[in-house]
This record gives structure tokens, sequence and C-alpha cells, in this order.
């Protein structure tokens, strides 16, 4: 049997290496585009390869339910640390369950994953990107040229085009005939209309919500950055794929910017400082509280100079900053491009693929992997364990015929 992967990242490597490990009367042969294979990886993690989390379960994922619960009840986390193991892969686990590899760099993950395909035979085709597949004779034939008796769509997303993922599958998907949710940046920074650009390089550990009209739809707590254009971050990374999913609804964020302090505390500290020192500047009382830039900025929105003395601002000025301080509302949000994104939301639902094998419904002998199923994980490893346990599903499906 013949097997053609398009695509030499994870989930197309994974699946290369399990084919030949199950069989090795399975040709497999991995089509790559760019000049090397498994070339997202190295980014991955800020380069330390984030490679699972020991947490990796549903609810840590958005998009078609039905394609996430067989792929990560047959192969979870600790599966996918079996199978590293198994490749002389070390790992430790970090805060909040992330895994890493033990040398904290992601060239180790690429090194023994491309040891392994090599020495199990897996052919690996560089600087082929694939633009073509007809079905031919119950075979499939890519680009006029190359002949397979089965097909792994494994080319990723649309996300970081930087890296290759710029849409193939989808292109590919489309000429035949599959529907597919328009792709979205997910894990990306959120673009402000109208955002201050005084707070570029500031840091803040903040909470932040995300309402869909009136709908609270997600919040988080974790460091915020501030940029000319907006706001990034963990926390705003994880929101960021919900925003423009409901095209008709109006988004809009909240800031808490002293989530560890309730609105009692607030009170009762600047209510001192008028107290103890009230010839002393807002801006200087401010700076007790939140970085200088940060500080300034609130005090502009409730309306007062930073030089104006703590006695000489207004209770109607003070109990607007109390209330700016904990509840700023933004409107006007949009995900940044998809070339800033780490994943991308939507993609190939369970109405057009099987879920237990990932097997195309309309042309058999086609499975999709990774990032091209309409499932988009939160920070931490869970879109690398998807991809590994939907790699090792479709190899599965293959070689079990």
């Amino acid at each position: 049997m013949k097997v053609a992967i398009i695509g030499g990242g994870a989930s197309g490597m994974a699946c290369a290496i399990s084919l030949r490990r199950k069989s090795k009367d399975i040709e497999v042969t991995v089509y790559e585009k760019l000049p090397r294979a498994l070339k997202k990886i190295l980014v991955t993690g800020n380069g330390r390869c984030n490679l699972t989390n020991e947490s990796s379960s549903p609810e840590c994922y958005r998009g078609d339910a039905e394609l996430l619960r067989h792929a990560l009840e047959k192969y979870n986390y600790k599966s996918t640390v079996e199978f590293f193991d198994s490749l002389g892969l070390a790992v430790r686990t970090e805060a909040e369950g992330r895994v890493y590899p033990a040398s904290s760099q992601a060239a180790s993950v690429v090194s023994v994953l491309m040891n392994e395909a090599e020495t199990l035979g897996v052919r690996i085709i560089t600087d082929s990107p694939i633009k073509s597949i007809e079905a031919k004779n119950g075979s499939f034939v890519l680009n006029g040229k190359y002949t397979a008796d089965k097909l792994v769509i494994a080319a990723g997303g649309s996300a970081a085009k930087a890296q290759g993922t710029d849409g193939d599958s989808f292109k590919l998907l489309g000429a035949l005939g599959v529907k597919y949710k328009t792709p979205r940046p997910a894990l990306t920074g959120v673009i402000i209309d109208g955002f201050t650009k005084s707070l570029k390089g500031i840091r803040n550990r903040c909470e932040i919500a995300l309402f869909e009209n009136s709908n609270e739809l997600w919040r988080e707590t974790g460091e915020i950055q501030f940029n000319d254009y907006g706001i990034s971050g963990i926390p705003v990374m994880q929101l960021s794929g919900l925003i423009g999913e409901n095209k008709n609804a109006v988004y809009s964020a909240v800031i808490d910017f002293l989530p560890d302090f309730d609105m009692q505390y607030i009170e009762g500290f600047i209510t001192r400082q008028l107290s103890d020192t009230p010839s002393k500047s807002a801006e200087v009382m401010m700076t007790g509280l939140v970085p200088k830039a940060l500080g300034n900025y609130l005090l502009l929105e409730a309306g007062i100079r930073k030089d104006t003395a703590l006695k000489d601002t207004p209770a109607a000025n003070i109990e607007r900053l109390e209330k700016i301080i904990k509840n700023k509302k933004y409107v006007g949000l949009t995900p940044r491009d998809l070339e800033f994104a780490q994943v991308t939301a939507g993609g190939v639902g369970a109405d057009e693929i099987n879920p237990e094998t990932l097997e195309l419904r309309k042309h058999k002998g086609i499975y999709v992997t990774g990032e091209a199923l309409d499932v988009d994980g939160l920070c931490g490893g869970h879109n690398l364990q998807f991809a590994w346990a939907t790699g090792r599903l479709a190899a599965d499906s293959i070689a079990g015929e």
C-alpha cells in the first residue's frame, strides 16, 4: 500500500512514523512545500516546544466536539509522552501541566522525529507543494505525477504563513467539494479601535472578560501586554478566537487592571492617600498601584491631570478613576490577522469527516488531520497534542484496512 501525506508538520510526521511502525509493507511518502519538514515546531513554545499538556481534554478546545472526543480518548497526553519516550526524548512537566522536552529545545523534538522517520524508511520530499488531487482508477494522483492508494491531508490551517501554513489544506479540500468553516485567527493579539499608543511595551497582571452582546464568553487573569494596536498576552490570546464567530454580534472586553484587589481595597487605598499625603500628585499616587505609564493613562481616562494634587482632585473624578481601574470597557475588537496567529479556528467538521477514522465521508481513502479540522485549543500544548493524536488516529485507520 502506498500512502501519501501532504504536509510534513506535527500531525503529518506523527502519522508517517506510526504507519511505518505498524507495517513495513506500507510505503509512506511525505510531501512538504518548504525546504525542510517540521519548521513550525522550531518556533512553538518560544523555541522550547510545548509538546502537550497533562490536562488536555475536550474542555481545553473549541470547535467541533465530535472531532475531539475519539482522538483525545484514544491518544491522551500520557500516550503522547509514551510516544516521545519511544523516540528517545525525555520530557518534563512544568507549571500548569505544560510538557516540554528535557533539553528545553524544540530542535530536540525535530531531531528525534526526523531520525525515526529516516530509520523507518519514510520518504520525505521537500520543496514540493501539492496543488491538485485527482481520483483515478481507485488511486489518487497528486500534481498529475505522484500516485498513492491512500491520502492524508496534513497541511495545517491558515495561521503563520511564514511557517508554511497558508491555507493549502483548504484549497485542496475546496477543490474536492468538501465544506468547511471559514478559517479565522486564534491565539493572537486583539486590535482595539482608537487604542492609545502610550501604553506600548507595558505589561501588567489583569483580568479580562469577553462579551458577545451582553453574554460573557470568557474570563481569564494573567499578564496582558499593551501594544500600539491594542492588547496581547496569554489571557488575550485565549479569547481572540471567539471574536467574530458570530458575525452579527457586538463584541466588547472589560479589563480589571488590579484583579488581586477588590474595589473596597482600592477605595481604601486612595482614601488613605488623600488623608495622609494630600499634596501628593495623582501621578505619584498611581505609581503605588500600577506601572507609571499605565497609571497616567488611567488618570487621563478619569479626567485627572497627572500633576494635580490629590487634595485638588474632584471627588467625582476620584470615583470615576476607581471604577475605571476595576472595570474599563473596550469595544471595536478585531483579532490580528492570520499571519500573526498561532493557530486557525474553523475548518472541516464532523459533517464532512468520520470522527473515529478522520476519513472524508464523500471521498473514501482521504483523511484529514491537525489544524485543518474544526478544532482549536487553548495555549499550553493543547494544539500540538491534538496534532499528534489525529496523526496517529489516521494512521490507525489506514493500517487497519
